[in-house]
């Protein structure tokens, strides 16, 4: 396999003998390489052949963004999801659990844990993907020395449940791609936004969506609290992005009754 690009020190993407792009992982494997060095078979730990070319895009994007201790937590944790329960799982996932473990650790060091108030459904219906999760929140804790509070563990383990191709979720997932599709047009309609399916953002946008329209449709909303600091001064502060907002808000109580 041929060097095409170093992502970081243990991640670099490849043609491999039948020439199509794939992304690898292995200790060093970056390190002080040049592009179209022949990699020896015994400095690739894993190989992941994305399908979606736009997550190999932003792949390459989070990758200059985050370092790579998150790439290969990630790594782990999907090969233990697929390896003790052969989860089948949908590209984006490299992307967004990575993302988000990033984010995580950044929110946690600052004081920060987003809530999660569905976790006791989530590991009693949900024990497979649950389990997945704690695995991932004890490698968090050995990586980073932070526990994760039980609503971040909450939170990864719906990752992993909408992440996953066909099975018993498929009619869901058709369901939460339909909601996330017609926020998106909402979005673009409400902020003239011709060009909005570029980057490491709207990936991130993608994904808290997703985990949204997971919620909505299994009817686990968390129920509103008081008015915060930080919703008046996103009122005051973005009035034309909060306009967008009450539209989505809008549609969700026609459409959804919520």
């Amino acid at each position: 396999m041929k060097v095409i690009k170093i992502l970081n020190n243990s991640l670099i993407m490849a043609l491999d003998d039948d020439g199509k792009e794939v992304i690898l992982s292995g200790k060093g494997i970056g390190y002080k390489k040049a592009i179209g060095h022949e990699l020896k078979e015994s400095e690739v730990q894993k190989i992941f052949v994305l399908r979606e070319r736009k997550v190999v895009r932003d792949v390459i994007r989070l990758a200059a963004e985050v370092g790579e201790e998150y790439f290969n937590l990630t790594k782990m944790v999907i090969s233990y999801a697929m390896e003790t329960y052969h989860m089948k799982l949908m590209d984006h996932i490299y992307l967004a659990l990575t993302d988000h473990l990033a984010f995580t650790e950044k929110r946690l060091r600052s004081g920060m844990a987003i809530e999660n108030f569905y976790t006791a459904d989530l590991r009693r219906f949900n024990p497979e993907e649950y389990d997945v999760a704690e695995y991932a929140a004890r490698l968090f804790a050995q990586k980073f020395g932070l526990e994760l509070p039980e609503g971040e563990v909450g939170n990864i383990a719906f990752h992993f449940i909408s992440a996953q191709e066909n099975g018993q979720f498929e009619e869901r997932n058709r369901e939460i791609d339909r909601v996330v599709r017609q926020v998106l047009n909402i979005v673009r309609y409400q902020l003239e936004l011709s060009d909005l399916e570029h980057g490491i953002a709207y990936s991130r946008l993608m994904t808290h969506l997703r985990l949204f329209a997971q919620r909505l449709i299994r009817g686990q909303l968390t129920e509103d609290g008081k008015e915060d600091f930080l919703h008046r001064e996103v009122a005051e502060l973005c009035p034309k992005e909060y306009d967008c907002v009450k539209k989505i808000g809008g549609f969700l109580e026609k459409h959804y009754g919520w």
